[in-house]
């Protein structure tokens, strides 16, 4: 070997030899595990909240030393972070140090702990150390209680309180509460007041009641239950209760209560105690098994802004039960107070005036767009879903063939002839239509030629000469099929699509969905017949009475639409479009007032009001063949045409036989004239 090649073999020997030693020195020998294994796998079990994982990478000595079984260490661990509600563990380490003078290492390593109360930022520190064992000398974690939390020490507990918001309220324009705190009844029994023969008590308080014994005893056999405790057992309304009934006792509580009961359930909703399936579907952690969600209207739609944050505080408590350090602390953040543009003394009695039928009513203020009521009936109560319904009460509710769970003044609908007065408007607008443009229709069946095969459009009555104020007095479907056609599709689409389509006009809480005015939004420019249904809001047509009420609008603001307006915070934001002339929008207007003037105005019977109104009625037909007999809902749509007070749209399910849309002018009629 050259000197040079020599000297260069020393360098990488010795270069090598210093890298071992190192290695060994911070390491151990080659065939030693590496502490880094050990610390990676602890973060992992972390992060997973993996307690057994944790438990397998203690020291033996460190949990004898501590008298932990696998058991009590899961527990321990399990207890204290549920309680706590930590949802998430995010875990940052650095390297091991070797400790001076000593085989072990230490790490230093931070996390970031999800809590019931928010985020709790820890500092770490633990000691790693090697163990005999048969598969070598592993690295083990010295176990000690300020793992769990850096503050604590042998003996120490951690106690947690929550702190929980109040509610928040909902209520109307005038701060009238339509969702509140109120006060239930509930009935209970004390076990060591049921006397010397127990069970002849049960069997007395459960022929009074009404309630199975069975239940009464699974109630008092639950593990929490002591003699001298009261164990409430259902909620009651009429707090009195006969003397002498051993054991029983009637208590007060606080629940969520609506003043309005039936006449705003849909509007409000209701709350529940939550279910497992809300827990499993709480990815905040946020929600605990005594916890109160809203299930259904606004309750629930605005949920996160009503139910508020809860507050509370984390303390590591000494063996002498003294407050040793605070981990964490946060005050309760109370719900916001949702206020509406509803009138409760309207929404209760539009309520009372739509009862007894399956249908729906909006009143609107057509100027501002302010919603004044959202009336859907049949309704149901929602205080008894919030203090709980008995099985007979459930069973009327879930058999009743009226559905009354089911919101009908978002529900869309086919709005029938009501629409033609957009119809007319479109015609006005493309200068198609003009008031005193007369159509010569002979009978009361028409169709365009026999490319249409069997399929006609039908009117009610038989006009020989019939102008645009007067097919929308007498409801002529043949007059506005006609206009429809020669306008055309695309110019038809323009002239009606303004009119609020596609919209859901800030409604989201209510659910609202857009209305449409064809399936795909288009009209196949090939299919008449089509056009023509849609012209009298038929054929593929729905929409909701809230979108129906913001589409005559225009008629009422010189050609403005406005949009509706639920939440009072929003009244501001509200857009306003002009989407037709003032002169269109006073030509429809004026030819709405002779729906009512005119004797043979299908709303004549409104004229009796002590208001000027306009209106415009129609009659739906469901049905799914051409010529068969069909479902048929009425609608009417009504406003004050001077003053511009107030907008009404109503609708009743199922008025075939009754009298079409009159049965809903007829019912409407006291509530009109007495507003």
């Amino acid at each position: 070997m050259k000197p040079k090649q020599m000297v260069m073999y020393g360098i990488l020997s010795f270069l090598a030899a210093s890298v071992l030693a190192l290695y060994v020195y911070f390491f151990g020998r080659l065939d030693e595990q590496s502490p880094n294994e050990t610390v990676q796998t602890y973060m992992l079990s972390l992060r997973n909240q993996d307690y057994e994982q944790l438990y397998d990478l203690m020291s033996t000595e460190s949990l004898e030393q501590s008298d932990m079984s696998r058991e009590q260490f899961v527990q321990k661990y399990k207890s204290i972070f549920d309680g706590m509600g930590v949802t998430k563990i995010e875990v940052s380490a650095g390297t091991p140090i070797r400790l001076e003078e000593s085989s072990n290492y230490m790490l230093n390593y931070s996390a970031v702990l999800n809590t019931l109360i928010g985020e709790i930022h820890e500092k770490y520190q633990l000691i790693l150390i090697q163990e005999k064992s048969d598969k070598g000398k592993p690295w083990k974690i010295q176990w000690m209680p300020s793992l769990i939390l850096p503050d604590m020490a042998a003996g120490d507990k951690v106690s947690v309180k929550i702190l929980k918001p109040e509610r928040g309220e909902i209520t109307d324009r005038d701060g009238y509460a339509l969702a509140t705190r109120g006060t239930a009844y509930e009935w209970g029994i004390t076990p060591s007041k049921l006397g010397q023969d127990p069970d002849a008590a049960i069997g007395e308080i459960s022929d009074y009641f009404h309630i199975p014994v069975d239940v009464i005893k699974k109630k008092l056999a639950q593990k929490w239950v002591k003699p001298e405790y009261f164990v409430p057992v259902m909620n009651i309304d009429d707090p009195k209760i006969p003397d002498g009934l051993p054991g029983v006792s009637i208590h007060t509580k606080e629940v969520r209560s609506y003043p309005l009961g039936e006449a705003a359930a849909h509007l409000t909703g209701y709350v529940r105690q939550v279910t497992q399936e809300d827990l499993q579907k709480d990815k905040e952690g946020y929600y605990k098994a005594d916890d109160w969600i809203g299930k259904s209207g606004l309750e629930q739609s605005m949920e996160n802004q009503l139910r508020g944050q809860k507050g509370g505080s984390i303390e590591v408590i000494d063996e002498q039960g003294k407050r040793k350090s605070i981990i964490a602390q946060k005050p309760a953040v109370n719900g916001q107070t949702i206020k509406l543009t509803i009138r409760s003394e309207v929404q209760q009695a539009l309520y009372d005036t739509l009862s007894g039928d399956a249908g729906a009513a909006v009143m609107m203020d057509p100027v501002h767009g302010d919603l004044l009521a959202l009336v859907s009936t049949p309704s149901y109560n929602p205080n008894k879903m919030v203090r709980g319904l008995s099985q007979s009460e459930w069973d009327s509710y879930s058999q009743d063939p009226a559905l009354p769970f089911f919101n009908r003044f978002t529900n869309r609908y086919a709005p029938g002839s009501v629409f033609k007065a957009v119809t007319a408007a479109a015609g006005l607008t493309e200068k198609v239509t003009t008031p005193k443009k007369t159509h010569h229709i002979q009978g009361l069946h028409w169709r365009k030629d026999d490319s249409w095969g069997g399929y006609y459009v039908t009117r009610v009555k038989d006009a020989a000469s019939v102008n645009m104020v007067d097919a929308l007095v007498y409801s002529d479907n043949i007059y506005f099929a006609q206009e429809a056609l020669e306008m055309g599709s695309q110019r038809f689409i323009e002239g009606i699509r303004k009119f609020g389509f596609g919209e859901n006009f800030n409604l989201a809480p209510l659910y609202l969905k857009p209305s449409q005015y064809a399936n795909k939004n288009h009209l196949s420019l090939d299919s008449e017949v089509l056009l023509a249904d849609t012209s009298y809001g038929q054929g593929e047509m729905l929409m909701s009475p809230i979108h129906l009420a913001a589409s005559f609008t225009p008629f009422v603001n010189e050609g403005h639409f406005i949009m509706p307006v639920l939440l009072a915070t929003q009244k501001d934001e509200a857009p306003v479009q002009q989407i037709i002339t003032p002169e269109v929008a006073n030509t429809v207007k004026s030819s709405l007032t002779q729906v009512v003037k005119r004797s043979g105005g299908t709303a004549h019977a409104l004229s009796s009001a002590k208001r000027n109104l306009a209106a415009k009625t129609g009659t739906a037909e469901l049905k799914s063949k051409k010529g068969e007999a069909g479902k048929e809902n009425g609608f009417l749509v009504a406003f004050d045409a001077d003053s511009s007070s107030y907008l009404l749209t109503a609708l009743v399910e199922n008025v075939n036989g009754r009298g079409g849309s009159h049965y809903v002018v007829n019912k409407l009629r006291p509530f009109l004239e007495k507003y």
